[in-house]
């Protein structure tokens, strides 16, 4: 009896451990927000302004993603993107180097 009762307080104590540990949801957040927007870019965006890593539209905002949706008729066909996948393209498309994509003459 008393074994058990030291391996249920050890298993207790194991357990308020792991969750005492603070975790960051915005960078967890982020995280899985900027892969969830290279998916989404990828799925929906990547026909016309080419994959994510070589893309036409780096650095692009939400609401101007927003604003071509509405009114270029070839992207009208997304007005079913959430906010919060738009979000997640823009917040994608901010990662990216601008030194990379910038032609140099």
């Amino acid at each position: 009896m008393i074994r058990l009762l030291v391996a249920i307080a050890c298993c207790g104590s194991i357990l308020l451990m792991s969750c005492s540990v603070k975790t960051s949801p915005e960078v967890t957040y982020q995280s899985r927000s900027h892969l969830d927007g290279i998916s989404l870019y990828e799925e929906y965006c990547a026909n016309c302004h080419r994959p994510f890593s070589t893309t036409t539209k780096p650095h692009t905002n939400a609401g101007r993603l927003r604003s071509s949706i509405k009114v270029f008729p070839a992207m009208n066909n997304l007005d079913f993107l959430t906010t919060e996948q738009i979000d997640a393209i823009s917040s994608a498309l901010a990662t990216i180097n601008l030194q990379r994509v910038t032609k140099k003459h």
